[in-house]
């Protein structure tokens, strides 16, 4: 394989390590996956994946120019596919710029340890790769998915460094969150969105002390609460109770949930479904359980995520909008989920590039930006320059051209 296969292997083997997200500890590999000495962490990755794309380098060989089988360059290969990969993935193996220049890898083969330190780690390295130098193909690839395993149960331990834009405009940021919950997710994304927006709106409105929000597989009846997503007053009571779902709401859901609301104890009256919309045969149901709730003291909502952050980010300072950007990065974290972490990674990566990309040049006519283009851009008819008026007068009054009925009455005179 050339770097360009190679990589496209990785990434295909890494979203698939990304969507098993074994959570069971491989003892063996973890430790070197974490070990404090990072040129262990790059070399694992790099000596293995090189072998792949080549089955005729070693495992064990680090300088191209050495005088023995398999000798190959491990540096070059790590700063053209190992680097790159590493950057878009969260620099999850260590943020080194170089790793093959520190002086435990300028060595010719990994198996002399005659001048290293942390001989005991480094031989957990060499008894590790040792048994693969000679394995068939698909052995060193199931062997290296392992690696990717405990790459990603590494990355659940760390928190993104999500690239937040210092400004946000309303609609990009209605996009930004629609785009994100387009993709299914078992429920996953939206109930992180709406525990961000809420305990953003929270503090935005000074609504809320507190905002709790439970796991995607947790029923409410085993957590207590009456919602995905609850909202405490200053005095610690539920000011208000939110159902999260990634389906259409139904009568039958509408009427569980509204029951679950009036048993609890804390006196609930305001419940939210933050839902994609509702039933169309159901429509008519849920209006009537609606009203008759109300009668009862229980007042029941159904909105979209985009909806509510269309009406009530208008109401905020921009920052706000910048803050549950990072908020739902925060939440998305907690829960370490690494494929709906990594698709807000991406978004907000896309959104810088999109910046970039339509900054004007320096010199360039930001007229129109500053509400002062052509016609299709305003809601008032364009001015026209000095330049393109009538000339003014000496005493300032706008002349007459040659051909206006003023000029024609003058000459016949």
């Amino acid at each position: 394989m050339d770097h360009r296969d190679v990589r496209e292997w990785l990434d295909a083997a890494w979203n698939e390590a990304i969507r098993e997200s074994v959570t069971d500890p491989d003892p063996e590999v973890d430790a070197l996956v974490n070990s404090d000495v990072s040129s262990i962490r790059y070399a694992l990755v790099t000596q293995m994946l090189g072998k792949i794309a080549d089955p005729t380098r070693s495992l064990m060989a680090l300088q191209l120019g050495e005088a023995v089988e398999g000798a190959w360059d491990a540096r070059s290969f790590a700063t053209t596919v190992v680097l790159p990969w590493e950057r878009d993935n969260q620099q999850v193996i260590g943020k080194s710029p170089d790793p093959y220049v520190s002086k435990p890898l300028r060595r010719p083969r990994l198996d002399d340890d005659t001048s290293v330190r942390n001989k005991a780690a480094w031989g957990a390295l060499v008894s590790f790769l040792e048994p693969l130098e000679a394995a068939p193909t698909e052995e060193l690839r199931h062997a290296f998915r392992r690696v990717l395993r405990a790459l990603v149960r590494r990355l659940a331990q760390q928190s993104f460094s999500y690239p937040i834009p210092q400004r946000i405009s309303q609609a990009r940021l209605e996009g930004i969150v629609a785009s994100f919950l387009g993709e299914s997710s078992g429920g996953l994304r939206p109930l992180a969105v709406s525990a961000a927006l809420f305990r953003t709106l929270g503090e935005g409105f000074q609504l809320f002390s507190e905002v709790r929000s439970q796991g995607i597989n947790e029923a409410d009846a085993a957590s207590g609460m009456p919602g995905d997503v609850i909202c405490y007053d200053h005095e610690g009571s539920i000011r208000l109770a939110v159902e999260v779902k990634d389906t259409h709401l139904t009568l039958a859901h509408a009427q569980e949930a509204s029951r679950k609301a009036k048993q609890s104890s804390d006196g609930l009256s305001n419940f939210l479904f933050a839902v994609p919309g509702i039933q169309e045969r159901d429509s008519a149901g849920i209006k009537v359980l609606t009203h008759r709730n109300w009668a009862e003291g229980l007042n029941l909502y159904a909105a979209t995520i985009p909806a509510l952050i269309g009406a009530a980010f208008v109401l905020l300072e921009e920052s706000w909008r910048v803050r549950l950007l990072r908020e739902i990065g925060n939440e998305l974290d907690e829960r370490q989920n690494q494929s709906a972490r990594r698709a807000w990674n991406d978004l907000l990566s896309q959104e810088g590039a999109m910046k970039r990309t339509i900054r004007p040049a320096p010199g360039a006519d930001t007229s129109e930006r500053r509400g002062k283009g052509p016609w299709k851009n305003s809601s008032l008819p364009p001015r026209r320059s000095r330049s393109a008026r009538a000339p003014l007068s000496p005493r300032g009054r706008t002349k007459p051209s040659r051909s206006s009925p003023t000029r024609r009455r003058r000459r016949a005179r």
